[in-house]
């Protein structure tokens, strides 16, 4: 093992001691030097590691401190689709979050990890409408929210709007436009942060990003059976956790 990986380890196992708790400093580069007899250049590695990890934020001209380890909020594995007077929305723990800005619509190529869940092809042109969302007692940004949706459906429709109206583009695309009843189909993953996200969700270093992709299929009308959306949440996976009931199956019984 490269000498910076056994000292990130023995650093890391002194956090998970409590040698070095929450909120307070690691020895500097100095001492820690001495601590593991190694280089500086060592030492540094070592803690951009466990700061790309999430253990540790340095601190301007301040040192390096052990991160304080927020507390998670559960968001329950629902597989449901509710609605409120607002609209639609897809997990009980989302229901009281709101926009804290108008969201915004471009038009641009689809990304390439977007374009094979809508049916098309990379750069393939999309209507791209942005949220951010979050409690609008404190202002805190909570998810961030984007939707794709093909340009051949969306560009000359409401659903290019910056506002379109009750229920959101949902209630435009089962009523309005004729769609039928939308189904829905999700999925999710986690991946790096942006640097945007990083700046609106205020991620510490290293800190990825919770996706929960969601995409809407038309049932009727001239977009029958096709993916007409592909919505994107992003949030900070250090401050949630994902739970959901595990039941037995036939091939468990209860007697033992």
């Amino acid at each position: 093992m490269a000498r910076w990986r056994e000292v990130a380890q023995a650093l890391r196992e002194a956090i998970a001691a409590d040698t070095y708790p929450p909120g307070t400093k690691i020895p500097k580069e100095e001492e820690l030097e001495r601590m593991y007899g190694c280089s500086r250049t060592t030492i540094r590695r070592a803690v951009a590691q466990l700061t790309a990890e999430g253990l540790l934020t340095p601190v301007r001209r301040g040192g390096t401190t052990v991160r304080e380890q927020p507390e998670r909020a559960v968001l329950a594995l629902d597989t449901q689709a509710h609605r409120d007077e607002i609209g639609y929305y897809f997990s009980q723990t989302v229901q009281n979050l709101r926009a804290l800005r108008p969201p915004t619509v471009t038009h641009g190529p689809c990304p390439p990890d977007i374009a094979p869940l809508l049916g098309l092809r990379p750069a393939d042109p999309v209507v791209v409408r942005d949220r951010v969302l979050g409690d609008p007692a404190t202002g805190d940004v909570v998810q961030l929210a984007t939707s794709y949706l093909p340009a051949d459906l969306a560009a000359s429709t409401v659903l290019a709007e910056a506002d379109t109206g009750p229920g959101g583009i949902y209630d435009r695309m089962e009523t309005d436009l004729g769609w039928g009843r939308l189904d829905w189909e999700g999925v999710i993953t986690a991946r790096p942060a942006t640097p945007e996200e990083a700046e609106l969700l205020r991620l510490a270093a290293g800190v990825p990003v919770l996706c929960v992709t969601r995409m809407s299929i038309a049932t009727a009308g001239a977009a029958e059976g096709r993916v007409v959306e592909v919505n994107t949440t992003r949030r900070d996976a250090s401050r949630v956790e994902i739970r959901y009931p595990i039941t037995r199956a036939a091939t468990a019984p209860t007697e033992v």
